[in-house]
């Protein structure tokens, strides 16, 4: 079963293959000339290279929860892949990708060939109506417009699961839990994040992202408290794996103990990840009632 931040991190991985499909789409003629492979140089590429690798469990993920959750929702993205065949487009947009990195590159010369046969009326004509895809029955257009719906479909799933979180808040004893506390922990670790060498500016954007709406929610008159932690939890995932962040790791980790230490009725340590090799090897941390 999925939880809200991981619909939550599912949407942001839509953003990243919808605008990564847009750059495609907008330098169609480019991508044309001096092939495939020049759209891994796009801006968005990185991001959605990943994001594409799973993007079908995604899909299917939540697709079955939607199905339990609310079945006019679930049959609405069962549509959306019947009729616009979303998951075959998107596997075979990924396939041209994969087939473009694997593809050794051409010569100088042959490139040059290419760049004037395009822009010459016949030919360009010719190249043209094979499209980027060439036999390949894949409408670029139609797969950002089903993108934008799933995203929609997303977007509402994660409004009615968060929700029900927000009522379920009776498992926390929110007057045990010190706002100001919790603010302090996060504003350290974005201290620390900033000054971590290992991670790429985007990464680390996404990360303080999540951080800054953590905050932002400790930070309101009604904070959710699964709502915060559901955001820690995604950060803690990933700066535990990365070498030079153990004291951002640390702190971030601090913060959820503190916030599950108020449970009432069920422990919540599930949600916290393995403690990564660095962390073993420094302080143990203490649970905090």
């Amino acid at each position: 079963m999925m939880n809200w931040y991981e619909i939550y991190g599912f949407k942001d991985r839509l953003s990243d293959i919808e605008q990564f499909f847009i750059e495609i789409a907008a330098n169609e003629e480019q991508l044309l000339t001096f092939g495939y492979k020049r759209a891994l140089e796009l801006p968005a590429a990185e991001k959605a290279f990943e994001a594409l690798k799973t993007f079908d469990e995604d899909f299917a993920n939540l697709k079955r929860y939607m199905l339990k959750m609310d079945r006019t929702l679930g049959q609405e993205l069962e549509q959306l892949d019947a009729n616009g065949k979303l998951i075959e487009q998107v596997s075979l947009i990924a396939l041209r990708l994969r087939m473009a990195e694997a593809r050794k590159p051409i010569s100088g010369t042959l490139a040059v060939i290419n760049q004037v046969f395009f822009y010459l009326p016949y030919f360009s004509r010719l190249v043209k109506s094979k499209g980027l895809f060439g036999e390949e029955p894949v409408s670029l257009q139609l797969t950002i417009i089903n993108l934008r719906r799933l995203k929609g479909l997303a977007n509402i799933c994660y409004e009615l699961l968060s929700s029900k979180d927000n009522s379920d808040d009776e498992v926390f004893k929110p007057s045990n839990v010190i706002p100001d506390r919790v603010i302090d922990l996060i504003d350290t670790a974005i201290a620390e994040i900033e000054n971590i060498s290992s991670i790429s500016p985007t990464e680390r954007s996404r990360i303080e992202g999540y951080l800054h709406e953590a905050k932002k929610e400790a930070l309101s008159t009604s904070p959710s408290w699964s709502k915060i932690v559901g955001a820690l939890v995604i950060v803690a995932a990933v700066t535990s794996g990365v070498a030079d962040a153990p004291n951002a790791a640390k702190n971030i980790k601090d913060a959820i103990e503190y916030i599950l230490g108020t449970s009432v009725e069920k422990p919540l340590q599930k949600y916290l990840p393995p403690p990564s090799e660095n962390e073993k090897q420094s302080v143990p941390i203490t649970t905090l009632a």
